[in-house]
């Protein structure tokens, strides 16, 4: 038993120190020195003589406290025959294996048979802009003002910024409204007036409903075209709030809108190329009692074509399958990965070919791997505890040996791994799902509106 004089002055230890969350609810500090199969765990505190067990039945998740920070700046995502994942960089290709370079356990040859999926290119995107926490950077000409963290209108004006987005990108924000919304959202805009020729995308929500449309300076008059209408009544929404991303491909010329984290459709640019503007535009007409605040505002760098690739099927099971970033796909043999001063080339052997033939990797999107016909393999086990990566990524392991600045745990898949202690985010045991593999994210915390 826990005395509840030894809870308290866990509660007290620092901030820094990490926590385990029971089933209750109720959380202990401290330092977790073991964690065993049956998921019990043990916590050392300087203000005990001994560490605590807590009971396995009691243990919901340990959180532990922040290491240095690092940047992910690794170039592929891996994912096993088991369905976890975990960024990477490849660095070789054999008939037996796929080796890969991680910061969390360093060099790891992972089993052909235990592979799943290699997807390359898919570094972690910069986050250009998240808030807003002040109006700074931000030009307001009338009807709007801020409004701890978020902007609010009453009135017909424009709220605009300048973005270093060059590329393709995401713009999201969250949008609620009194009585009736009116607003136009512009994005990769090269002009902040209301009237003229500007070269620009804007979707408009009214109580009629959504559109998207495409304004083109080449045209007559700064011709607009309209890509999509959507039929969302401003009372389907909830709590009169919506939630509004929007994904725009500027190498294919495509914007995908999704609502509520929901996708309303991709709609192709009707215009012979994209708008090149890295300005984004707030645009209320809305009057009378009318009120409308925009919040939750985030820009950050997209890869269109990780993200189709990242959903492709992938098809015949029996043999290897390779796609390109230009969405060409070949099923054969991959054979080997060559590095060179040059650039890293893949040899692969397709069923057309009489030789194999050499593909730079920078080329390529996804590899799928040839899945194993054995179906008792290790890929079938749960493991009773979801270890959660800082950044990206988690495993499904058993027990775990806290060994100073390492856990060693075992993966059903990749035998016992080493792991550095300051890459390990939580560990999680779900006594009714013990292989689920998702790792919870902090919930963002409410706002009054």
């Amino acid at each position: 038993m826990i005395r509840s004089a030894s809870i308290l002055a866990l509660l007290l230890l620092p901030a820094a120190a990490d926590e385990v969350i029971l089933s209750d609810n109720s959380r202990l500090n401290g330092t977790v020195t073991a964690l065993a199969d049956s998921g019990q765990v043990l916590l050392q505190s300087d203000l005990a003589f001994e560490p605590f067990q807590v009971r396995a039945d009691h243990l919901r998740k340990v959180v532990f406290s922040a290491g240095s920070e690092k940047d992910d700046q690794h170039d592929c995502m891996v994912t096993l025959a088991n369905g976890d994942q975990f960024p990477a960089d490849l660095s070789g290709i054999d008939d037996s294996a796929v080796t890969v370079r991680t910061d969390f356990a360093g060099e790891i040859r992972i089993p052909r048979e235990s592979v799943g999926t290699v997807q390359l290119g898919v570094r972690p995107r910069k986050t250009i802009y998240r808030g807003p926490d002040n109006d700074t950077g931000w030009t307001i000409k009338n009807g709007w003002r801020y409004d701890t963290r978020r902007f609010s209108a009453d009135s017909t004006g424009t709220l605009s910024r300048e973005f270093d987005i060059p590329g393709s990108f995401a713009l999201k924000f969250r949008l609620t409204w009194r009585n009736s919304p009116n607003i136009q959202a512009y994005f990769a805009s090269d002009s902040f007036e209301t009237t003229g020729k500007a070269n620009r995308y804007y979707i408009q929500l009214n109580a009629s409903g959504f559109e998207l449309k495409r304004q083109d300076s080449s045209g007559n008059n700064g011709a607009y075209y309209s890509m999509a209408t959507i039929p969302r009544d401003a009372t389907d929404f909830e709590k009169s709030a919506v939630e509004v991303e929007l994904l725009v491909d500027r190498h294919l010329g495509k914007v995908y809108v999704l609502l509520d984290g929901e996708e309303a459709g991709q709609y192709p640019d009707p215009a012979k190329s994209a708008p090149t503007g890295q300005g984004i535009m707030f645009r209320s007409l809305i009057g009378g009692d009318d009120l409308q605040t925009v919040s939750r505002i985030e820009v950050r760098e997209w890869d269109a074509s990780a993200a189709r690739h990242g959903n492709e099927e992938r098809g015949d099971t029996t043999r290897d399958v390779v796609i390109t970033r230009s969405s060409d796909r070949g099923t054969g043999k991959i054979l080997s990965m060559t590095a060179a001063a040059e650039g890293a080339t893949l040899r692969y052997k397709g069923p057309h070919h009489p030789e194999p033939v050499e593909l730079p990797l920078s080329e390529i999107s996804t590899m799928f791997f040839t899945k194993p016909g054995n179906t008792e393999s290790p890929a079938a086990t749960d493991p009773p505890l979801t270890l959660g990566l800082r950044g990206r990524g988690s495993l499904g392991v058993s027990g775990c040996a806290f060994n100073g600045e390492q856990i060693v745990t075992k993966h059903p898949l990749l035998g016992e791994l080493a792991v550095r202690r300051d890459a390990v985010a939580s560990l999680q045991r779900d006594p009714e799902k013990p292989g689920k593999k998702e790792v919870e994210e902090p919930e963002e915390e409410e706002e009054e509106e």
